[in-house]
């Protein structure tokens, strides 16, 4: 209910400001544009969030936020956004308001609500993480200390999970991998420190 809330609000600013990003906010704004900007807002507020719904935008926990979320947000937003535009183009077509739709105020609505709807997800997760951390270092004093052997996908996943649960009261201080190539470099903030014959050292 929350996020849908915030998309209501993230919508309707999206739509007036994509207007006012595109022209000066002077009279001819008001005579010319504000019809058309009335428009946008309206039909994104019916279109998007049906939309949204459709991709599951509404079904998912937010907390565990992935890549692959940010794609279903990306491909939702393109969808929503190509819906309002036909709709407002024909719209417009038949003079139901005017006298002007400028064709990038479209542009600049979907890249708006991209940012918008994308980045009001992702704080949620930032949020989660943000409040784990804190019960992780609040913790930290008797945290076992741990080593990871390998620094692949099952080795990241190990380690995520210790990140996101201080309960377990784990901390992952390196990862060891005879990848000559992951040398040095880091997985979730945790750095590869050598290879496994290091392990004893």
């Amino acid at each position: 209910r929350f996020v849908l809330v915030f998309d209501l609000a993230l919508i309707s600013l999206s739509a007036l400001g994509s207007y006012a990003l595109r022209l000066e906010m002077g009279p001819d704004f008001f005579r010319y544009y504000l019809s058309g900007a009335l428009w946008l807002m309206g039909v994104s507020l019916l279109v998007k969030p049906l939309v949204f719904y459709l991709f599951g935008l509404y079904r998912r926990l937010w907390v565990y936020a992935s890549i692959n979320e940010l794609k279903v947000i990306a491909l939702a937003v393109t969808t929503a956004s190509g819906i309002v535009s036909i709709i407002m183009i024909g719209l417009f077509m038949l003079k139901i308001f005017g006298p002007g739709l400028p064709r990038s105020v479209l542009a600049i609505d979907w890249l708006l609500s991209l940012f918008g709807i994308g980045g009001i997800r992702f704080t949620i997760r930032l949020l989660a993480e943000s409040r784990a951390a804190a019960e992780k270092a609040g913790s930290s004093g008797r945290a076992q200390r741990v080593l990871v052997v390998g620094a692949g996908d099952a080795g990241a996943l190990v380690v995520r999970e210790m990140q996101k649960n201080p309960q377990l009261n784990k901390t992952p201080v390196g990862f060891l991998d005879d990848d000559p190539s992951k040398q040095r470099h880091q997985i979730h903030g945790v750095p590869v420190v050598g290879q496994l014959s290091d392990l004893a050292r």
